[in-house]
């Protein structure tokens, strides 16, 4: 694509433009005017209708800049906008994506991370039939409390069940000891690799050339099949991924790390549910608990969080119970499953799903009810 052809409109305050990266933008595929305002300043119509793109500073400090936003997309509503942010944190990305900006890019700017925006800008924008209405699919991330407690197999099956009825992709996130295609019998390449590595390359045909079949209408992308450094994923790559998901599916699950790191909590702040997976154990619900207070120091409404009790078991007396779990959590608890150790670790060696051993058993129906109330709760948010 000539991004040449299409007028770049930058927004910057004095502070940033002394700190904007040297070189000639042309160098970098660019037309770009680069505009000097506060960030409280009071944008022109004639730079706003003189642009393809807009980036605009914002400045979580000054709540003006954040006011611009909300005014541009109202009066401007097909202007792609890319936010400018310096240290952003997952409460304003997702306060700035929610107000309908395209992309997010990191201050001080970067003629590279800029033109890579604004290149799948264009290039989504370009390839959308203008009868067509883009999907725009919801997003639930599974959070473990702690490590152990079937997170995967949640995020598995529950992917599974709603691939029966709705187009759905799962991504293994946990980028260290993923298992998802174990669980699936399947390969594990092509893997998220492939999209970390992809760029701006990354658009609804690279992603389903990555993704493997699963059942139905399940599509699932592995995690890598080395170990590397959680830190070291890009989390504007990952936004890149996950928002071209989004675009092509009408279910997105996502399986999480255990540890949390800027991409983990910037991807769960934008999640339409959090799906939080905790066991009967003191360990499980004492960590499941602090789980549930950094989301909600992140800005995630608490109503998004959604706890499943994984292997609950039926007991004539019970040391602890769902009751005694909100009560430990300091939240509800919505959903739950039975144990069936034999059922799910069969199906786990086997690389099969839990339905295709027992489809009658209590695990099997619990996750199709799981799916059914997911699908209430993702419409409903």
């Amino acid at each position: 694509m000539d991004l040449s052809q299409h007028k770049i409109e930058i927004v910057l305050g004095a502070a940033e433009i002394a700190q904007l990266e040297q070189g000639d933008p042309a160098s970098a595929g660019l037309a770009v005017t680069v505009n000097e305002l506060e960030p409280s300043a009071p944008i022109s119509k004639a730079i706003v209708q003189s642009a393809s793109i807009l980036c605009l500073e914002v400045h979580a400090g000054v709540p003006r800049s954040l006011g611009r936003i909300g005014e541009l997309r109202a009066e401007y509503p097909n202007l792609p906008i890319v936010a400018l942010v310096r240290d952003a944190d997952v409460a304003l990305v997702r306060s700035l994506l929610r107000q309908g900006v395209n992309d997010v890019v990191d201050l001080p700017l970067s003629l590279r991370k800029l033109t890579e925006s604004i290149g799948e800008i264009l290039g989504s924008v370009a390839s959308r039939p203008a009868s067509v209405e883009r999907r725009s699919g919801k997003l639930i991330a599974v959070v473990k409390s702690i490590g152990g407690v079937g997170a995967t197999n949640v995020a598995v099956n529950l992917a599974a069940s709603l691939g029966e009825q709705r187009p759905t992709c799962l991504f293994d996130l946990d980028i260290q000891f993923g298992s998802a295609a174990t669980y699936l019998g399947a390969q594990s390449e092509p893997s998220l690799r492939d999209l970390l590595e992809g760029g701006a390359r990354v658009d609804g045909d690279f992603l389903k050339a990555v993704a493997s079949e699963g059942p139905g209408s399940l599509r699932f992308v592995p995690a890598p099949s080395d170990i590397q450094p959680i830190e070291a994923v890009d989390g504007t790559q990952i936004r890149r991924i996950i928002r071209t998901a989004r675009g092509e599916f009408d279910y997105v699950v996502t399986d999480l790390p255990a540890n949390w790191t800027n991409w983990t909590l910037a991807l769960v702040a934008e999640a339409d549910i959090v799906l939080l997976v905790v066991t009967l154990s003191i360990a499980s619900l004492r960590q499941g608990k602090r789980q549930i207070q950094l989301l909600r120091s992140q800005g995630i409404d608490p109503a998004r969080i959604h706890v499943l009790i994984n292997r609950v078991e039926q007991r004539l007396f019970k040391t602890i119970g769902p009751e005694d779990a909100a009560k430990a959590l300091g939240h509800p608890v919505d959903l739950s499953i039975h144990n069936d150790y034999p059922l799910v670790n069969g199906a786990n060696n086997q690389g099969v799903l839990l339905a295709d051993l027992g489809k009658r058993s209590k695990v099997a129906r619990d996750y199709a009810k799981i799916a059914e109330t997911v699908t209430t709760l993702v419409e409903q948010a």
